[in-house]
């Protein structure tokens, strides 16, 4: 009999917390945060996504080199899940759903806390080398991307930042945990095209929505685009980019290059 594969071991159930992970995971969370989320609302079906297939690589290999802070396995772990393809294939085919298993694995008691931020913190370092690394576009619409006061959960704004600057946009990574005032002086002296913002958790939803009223009192006409697992609660002045990094990157660099 054929070895099933990682998809095949777990039921229906499970692949609905899994998918809802990695769309959390996406727009921010930690693995062992959105975990806890999703399991403490699993018993209400409308608020699991439907699962989507892992389509690259083992999403096994992060939860499996988080054990005992495993190194060399963990820098081969990441090393080899981003030479799978193209980077945003591999964001939404294996990144996500291998942070989808870690968070599964640190809440079943498989993997610790601190094991859990060892894998998270490395994944979100690679990242950053990325985006330093990704050639800037000062000839494309710029574009302004961060998070709202007190929001820190950077993992999916910056692989989003990474793939925005991709296909050709001029992308200013403001990080997490920027003030209102700094997203209004920003806006001033940048002159963006477009602001993007991420909505990761309940606890970003007011100060997301101050940023929104802010900016939108200094330039009504200046898109506002938000994403992450909230982004419906945000329900003025804004448009949202869904759930899955690539597809929204390609929707909302097709409708800047539209007005240049």
């Amino acid at each position: 009999m054929a070895e099933p594969t990682p998809t095949q071991l777990y039921d229906d159930e499970a692949l609905q917390r899994l998918r809802a992970v990695a769309d959390m995971v996406s727009s921010g969370w930690s693995p062992g945060q959105a975990a806890v989320r999703v399991h403490s609302r699993s018993d209400d079906p409308a608020g699991v996504p439907e699962p989507r297939p892992v389509t690259m690589g083992d999403p096994e290999s992060l939860a499996r080199v988080a054990v005992h802070f495993d190194v060399p396995g963990l820098h081969h772990a990441i090393e080899s899940g981003f030479a799978l393809g193209e980077f945003e294939d591999v964001v939404d085919g294996w990144l996500m759903p291998a942070l989808a298993r870690l968070g599964a694995a640190w809440r079943d008691g498989r993997v610790s806390v601190a094991e859990e931020h060892f894998v998270s913190a490395s994944v979100q370092r690679h990242l950053a080398v990325l985006f330093d690394q990704t050639p800037r576009q000062p000839g494309g619409p710029r574009v302004l991307l961060g998070l709202a006061r007190g929001s820190r959960h950077e993992l999916g704004v910056l692989a989003f930042a990474i793939a925005l600057r991709r296909t050709g946009v001029d992308v200013v990574y403001l990080g997490g945990d920027v003030p209102t005032e700094a997203w209004l002086s920003a806006v001033g002296s940048r002159r963006p095209a477009a602001v993007v913002l991420a909505v990761p958790s309940p606890d970003d939803v007011l100060a997301t929505r101050e940023v929104v009223e802010a900016v939108t009192g200094h330039d009504q006409d200046l898109p506002i685009m938000v994403g992450g697992s909230h982004q419906d609660e945000i329900e003025r002045d804004v448009i949202r980019l869904g759930h899955e990094i690539a597809p929204a990157a390609r929707r909302m660099t097709d409708a800047l290059l539209a007005k240049i």
